[in-house]
């Protein structure tokens, strides 16, 4: 059984084109249409790629955080930011952060979700962020020993995390794009998106994607909802380019493969109290598996564990090492096509 320890040659950056402020309050007995006093609120710096940033951080995986971030509430941003240990350095252009509310009823356990849409960016916008991109990815590079710049003859040890919904007036070529640029630079990318931007920017074949049930759906045609299903999914990802699959299927576990062999892993969680960031997580644990050249087996479990950490506590990311390590004595694994 693999533990987590401290690691990494590795240099992360996690990108969140669309950063939020996350607020979470507790009410009970909510409904629509009344006006309530919340029992308890919590508000972070929130959006998939800090999620990931910080849930790496418990395993202390130092990562630089970017991403295109508003000027109106980019203090208060940071400073969460800062609380939070997490390494940032955005784009900031003009607009206001936008801000997303969980309403949590305590006696049902059942949440509400509202969303703000948040502004808008130019398109051209997009060269200049790549300026940004390339200005950490040199500094990544500049902080390497000599050997590790020795062995980097085909690929940097520089990983790009693209996560999250994109900000309205960005095309959905957009992680496409930026995929092809890292690939440019010799950096490996992971991709966690949805809609068409998942279904444009999995064609430039990053290293590692993370779609759901749904965003598989929409990029290949169909719900997987059998085990040729997602066998079908998985391959056909893989023949596309893509090295490194996880589909997260919610309270079902993840479906992943390296290609060789397609793992089914799944932890039951008794009385889950937070769902938001557990995708995130679970891509955490898949970036470990990277870093640490864990095995397929390995990876699957932790990735398992740490999205399952992650609905016992408030917060996207804030659980325990601690905790994960202990769910992953309880995650099955099963195959659902046996490595040759």
């Amino acid at each position: 059984m693999v533990g987590i320890e401290e690691i990494t040659d590795m240099q992360v950056i996690t990108v969140t084109l669309s950063p939020v402020f996350d607020k979470t309050l507790w009410i009970r007995n909510f409904s629509t249409g009344n006006t309530f006093l919340a029992s308890r609120s919590e508000t972070y710096a929130g959006g998939k790629g800090v999620n990931v940033s910080r849930a790496l951080l418990n395993f202390s995986i130092h990562t630089t955080a970017t991403g295109i971030l508003g000027d109106e509430g980019k203090d208060a941003y940071h400073r969460l930011l800062d609380a939070d240990g997490i390494e940032h350095d955005f784009f900031i252009i003009r607009g206001a952060v936008r801000t997303n509310i969980t309403v949590v009823s305590p006696e049902t356990g059942r949440e509400t979700h509202l969303r703000e849409k948040g502004f808008s960016v130019r398109n051209t916008v997009l060269t200049e962020f790549a300026g940004k991109l390339q200005e950490l990815k040199d500094k990544s590079i500049n902080g390497l020993s000599a050997e590790l710049h020795e062995k980097a003859v085909s690929r940097l040890p520089v990983l790009f995390i693209f996560a999250g919904g994109l900000p309205t007036g960005l095309s959905k070529h957009t992680y496409g794009e930026l995929i092809e640029t890292v690939k440019g630079w010799k950096c490996s990318s992971m991709l966690d998106a949805s809609g068409e931007a998942f279904r444009e920017g999995v064609r430039a074949a990053p290293l590692f994607i993370k779609p759901n049930m749904r965003e598989v759906e929409d990029a290949l045609g169909f719900l997987p909802s059998s085990k040729t299903d997602f066998i079908k999914a998985v391959e056909t990802f893989h023949s596309m380019g893509t090295e490194r699959v996880m589909i997260s299927r919610g309270k079902d576990g993840i479906v992943y493969s390296c290609g060789n062999g397609i793992l089914e892993a799944r932890l039951v969680i008794e009385h889950p109290i937070n769902t938001v960031g557990s995708g995130d997580c679970a891509v955490a644990g898949g970036v470990i598996g990277i870093i640490q050249n864990l095995s397929d087996e390995d990876t699957a479990r932790l990735a398992c564990a740490m999205g399952g950490a992650n609905t016992l506590i408030s917060g996207a990311g804030r659980f325990s090492k601690d905790e994960a390590n202990k769910l992953l004595e309880q995650v099955q694994l099963d195959y659902l096509k046996n490595p040759v």
